[in-house]
């Protein structure tokens, strides 16, 4: 059994990310060495070959490669560790999007995977003596360039911003945790097996992407080059299509972008494997007790501030509500002295103020929506959106208040119709910028990606909902003080509400309008969402059946539950 300190949840995430770093560095170690191994390749002379291949890896030279891919691997784990501990921020419009992308943490990270890219060709590249910068003219005296060699490294600098983009804007980069547990070694088994074949397909488009760049700025790049370092150029250019359709030169691009999406794959699936390693928290801390230097399972709950923590304090209570009988037993005990169920309070309050929460969130942003929606139904328009400027009205309408006879309004102040007036000018001055479709593009709010960004953020309340309906139904045989009884109403009471918040984000459809590369992980996880609360609700409805009667409910969450009594819904 695993014990985390209170003071030192950051020592436990460094330990992972420092196991999951050095682990990245042994693999790509290693995938360099079979690399440099398949590189040599001689069939007719076997033992030569593979002699003279592990002498090459052992020598020094290869190990101070290794050091300065080993120093790069490390840069980048340190700086990509702050996307896996913490919630990416929400964007509610394009401009926010884009502001956000140039950050330090965005700049240094691109900076990272632009080294990587060209440091990998270059390793490569050193272990053979055939490609260089600079050779012997033949015609003339001096060096002259090995364009080749260029086009490589410059294969790896746009392997490097290609990848930053797809990885960072076009896809959302996040921890899943297993759904059956597994030993860290067969996940990495697993994923490897299918991450090489997908790894080495997906370097197709990118190498094809990088010759029609070099067919198009080649020339401009050659000529910058070979100034910069004084040399000259007597080869054929190599920015024609002759030239750039070259086998092996093709292959080797290929091999490379392949490479470089292996060594950034494998590195986030360490990082996955180790972060989201179950772990076993504290339960029985007392409220009397002076021990402080322990986390409990409810402290873990509570850490929304380190999302991860979190994460493995929910994923701790699912597996101990299903699995786990003698853990269970201190959760449904009194403390002593006192005589109060203080671990299932401190439990189940951080479970439905989280189910709650979201509930109301979720609540929040349909509000928003069917508001911006509704008053535009009557109106066609070519563009949806909820800022509209028009030409005024000449037709006459009479005032509802003269002909119901109502009484006059107080006459306000001057000051108030200053300000009125001023507020209206305002408001009529961003209506009209707004109304404009480039404006509304970039500085429109997107309702979608709130809801994306909150459906992403689901899997804790997922886990809640199982652990709680989990250990409700258990508690008919294990609970001998029935200290989860008197929290029934409110576990009903707030699992109806998140199905009612669920059901309605799912009936107003707002994902299909704009479909995205990601929509099919959202949808998932809605899905997944409005699943498990029903699953719970359908849980504690066929345990509690005989039951209900006795319970203090209201009438409305009776009439609600009556779809599930009759297994209707």
């Amino acid at each position: 059994m695993s014990q985390t300190p209170h003071s030192g949840w950051k020592d436990l995430l460094f330990q992972r990310m420092l196991m999951s770093v050095i682990s990245s560095i042994m693999v790509q170690c290693m995938v360099m060495s079979l690399v440099i191994l398949l590189m040599h390749l001689s069939p007719t002379k076997p033992l030569s070959w593979l002699e003279e291949t592990l002498s090459l890896i052992t020598s020094l030279r290869t190990w101070c490669y290794y050091l300065i891919l080993s120093t790069v691997i490390v840069l980048q784990g340190v700086v990509c560790s702050k996307n896996y501990l913490t919630s990416p921020p929400m964007a509610d419009t394009r401009f926010t999007a884009l502001c956000n992308t140039f950050t330090a943490h965005n700049l240094t990270a691109i900076t990272l995977h632009l080294t990587i890219g060209v440091i990998l060709v270059w390793l490569h590249l050193s272990f053979e003596s055939s490609i260089t910068l600079r050779k012997k003219c033949e015609n003339t005296s001096g060096n002259c360039l090995t364009e080749e060699y260029i086009y490589l490294l410059l294969s790896g600098l746009f392997t490097g911003i290609h990848y930053f983009l797809k990885s960072n804007f076009f896809q959302m980069r996040r921890l899943e945790f297993p759904v059956i547990p597994q030993s860290k070694f067969t996940q990495v088994r697993r994923e490897m097996s299918r991450l090489i074949p997908s790894a080495m397909t997906s370097a197709v488009w990118p190498g094809m992407y990088f010759m029609a760049f070099y067919y198009t700025l080649g020339g401009c790049l050659r000529g910058l080059i070979s100034s910069v370092f004084f040399l000259n150029v007597e080869d054929e250019p190599l920015d024609s299509v002759s030239r750039l359709l070259n086998v092996h030169l093709m292959f080797r691009v290929w091999l490379y972008i392949g490479l470089f999406s292996l060594t950034m794959e494998s590195m986030h699936l360490l990082f996955q494997v180790h972060l989201t390693e179950w772990m076993q928290f504290d339960i029985g801390q007392s409220v009397y007790s002076d021990d402080q230097g322990m986390m409990s399972l409810s402290e873990a709950l509570a850490m929304e501030d380190v999302p991860i923590i979190q994460h493995l304090g929910y994923l701790d209570l699912v597996t101990l509500a299903e699995k786990q009988k003698n853990r269970r037993q201190i959760i449904f005990s009194l403390s002593q002295p006192g005589g109060h169920p203080y671990n299932w309070n401190c439990i189940v309050d951080k479970c439905l103020g989280m189910i709650r929460g979201y509930s109301k969130r979720v609540e929040e942003v349909c509000a928003v929506k069917q508001e911006v929606i509704a008053p535009m139904k009557p109106i066609a328009m070519s563009l949806e959106r909820p800022y509209s400027f028009h030409m005024r009205n000449l037709a006459r309408v009479e005032s509802p208040e003269k002909t119901q006879g109502s009484c006059p309004k107080p006459v306000p102040s001057t000051g108030e119709l200053i300000m009125e007036f001023f507020n209206s000018r305002k408001q009529r001055i961003v209506d009209y910028i707004m109304s404009k479709s480039l404006v509304f593009y970039f500085f429109g709010v997107r309702n979608d990606s709130k809801i994306r960004h909150l459906l992403m953020k689901g899997q804790p309340v997922i886990w809640a909902v199982e652990a709680i309906s989990s250990l409700a139904v258990i508690s008919l045989k294990e609970d001998p003080y029935g200290i989860v009884q008197k929290d029934l109403p409110a576990m009903i009471e707030a699992l109806l509400g998140l199905k009612q918040a669920l059901d309605k984000l799912h009936k107003m459809n707002l994902l299909n309008r704009k479909p995205q590369q990601d929509d099919k992980e959202v949808r998932h996880l809605l899905g997944v969402l409005r699943t498990a609360d029903k699953r719970g609700i359908y849980k504690i409805v066929v345990a509690f059946r005989d039951y209900f009667d006795d319970l203090a409910l209201e009438q409305g969450i009776k009439d609600q539950l009556q779809g599930f009594f009759s297994f209707r819904e």
